[in-house]
């Protein structure tokens, strides 16, 4: 059956009249009258009285009525639907995070554009507090951030990884495979800001005398490549010291070593199309896979000493 021909009938009961009722579809006389013909065969029954003119449905005719109203009614439905889930598709996603998630947003945006390809995306990089704030102003509709940081009461979350902290840097020295935060103290230090957890932070305070502090990832990378600062990161921002001669990667032991990194949106609201998508996307085997590859990169670095 096409769903057209319950149009046909339903614009006929309307005008009572299949000229008029012909003209409000936008088709001919005959065309509208041969649709409810073909009704008719195809349920089997008279639907309307025929004669010279309209008188009317039978009662087959009524039963039909209302089957058309309710498939009216379903068609506009998905019409709604669809147009809802259009706005999703080509709408706008934007996404904040810390800057030691830099390494695997671009791992989530770009698998989030091939399933949304006129998906809108923006990626904006600062501190946690105003990460929290702008996901609670609704400025932004996802962060990525260290769980720990936030809190369960105002926002929903889901883990993605959890990543050992390391200290990076390039000597050709013997170094152990790991170091504990009073090694850590006794080093010279670059220290990205943004790009640690809380607890890592508090453990670095006593440290301040001899730390460089900066924002700029290039100008973290020159003092690493200079031989005369380490800087403490998590294992996952190894990319950004790969091409530097001699880089080694030690782990760091103790409290405040471990942290769990995740998506974070506020507490029991209603989420978006692409952030659902978004979901969906950091359970797949691929997105998974790809994670791990970019969390694996600091292994090639650490050094053979015990």
């Amino acid at each position: 059956m096409i769903v057209r021909n319950f149009g046909y009938l339903l614009a006929l009961y309307r005008e009572g009249h299949f000229g008029r009722a012909a003209k409000s579809c936008n088709v001919s006389q005959p065309t509208l009258s041969a649709g409810i013909k073909q009704l008719e065969q195809d349920l089997g029954v008279e639907i309307v009285r025929h004669g010279r003119r309209y008188d009317g449905l039978t009662l087959e005719g009524e039963t039909v009525l209302a089957w058309a109203k309710k498939i009216e009614s379903n068609c506009e439905g998905l019409e709604r639907d669809i147009s809802a889930l259009k706005r999703g598709l080509e709408g706008q996603f934007r996404l904040g995070l810390l800057s030691s998630a830099s390494v695997v947003a671009p791992i989530l945006s770009l698998a989030l554009a091939e399933r949304m390809p006129l998906l809108e995306q923006s990626i904006r990089a600062t501190q946690l507090s105003s990460l929290t704030k702008a996901l609670l102003a609704h400025e932004i509709d996802m962060a990525l951030v260290y769980l720990e940081d936030v809190t369960e009461e105002d926002f929903d979350t889901h883990l993605l990884y959890r990543e050992q902290i390391v200290i990076f840097q390039a000597t050709r020295d013997p170094l152990p495979r790991q170091v504990s935060w009073d090694d850590v103290a006794n080093l010279p230090q670059c220290i990205l800001d943004c790009a640690l957890p809380k607890a890592a932070h508090s453990r670095l305070g006593h440290c301040a005398a001899k730390t460089i502090r900066t924002n700029n990832v290039d100008v973290l990378t020159a003092h690493i490549a200079s031989g005369r600062y380490a800087t403490v990161l998590p294992q996952s921002l190894a990319t950004y010291f790969a091409r530097i001669p001699d880089i080694r990667a030690v782990e760091v032991t103790g409290e405040g070593t471990d942290a769990a990194v995740g998506l974070a949106t506020i507490r029991n609201e209603l989420k978006s199309t692409p952030s659902t998508a978004l979901l969906e996307i950091v359970r797949s085997p691929e997105t998974i896979a790809a994670i791990q590859d970019a969390l694996d990169l600091y292994r090639q670095f650490q050094p053979d000493g015990s």
